[in-house]
């Protein structure tokens, strides 16, 4: 894939999206910036679901009021909705 002329690979996702724009091209995109990138350019889509989903974690000192109230909303409250 490596000797492939042009390339297979590309530096930045603008490459990605630009070599996408042109045709004959597939880029595999982290979910969050493809979320972004899909939503303001309206030539762009999404096509299948996600490979893989993660969890993210945050760490702070504790007794700090907003993430008490995140920690209660996101664990208690969110299954009323």
């Amino acid at each position: 894939m490596e000797s492939k002329k042009p390339s297979v690979f590309v530096s930045t996702y603008e490459e990605g999206t630009k070599r996408v724009m042109e045709g004959n091209f597939a880029f595999l995109m982290e979910s969050t910036t493809l979320d972004y990138v899909v939503q303001r350019n309206c030539n762009l889509t999404q096509i299948g679901g996600l490979l893989d989903s993660k969890g993210y974690g945050i760490g702070t000192p504790k007794g700090i009021f907003f993430l008490n109230y995140y920690y209660y909303y996101y664990h208690h409250k969110q299954f009323e909705l």
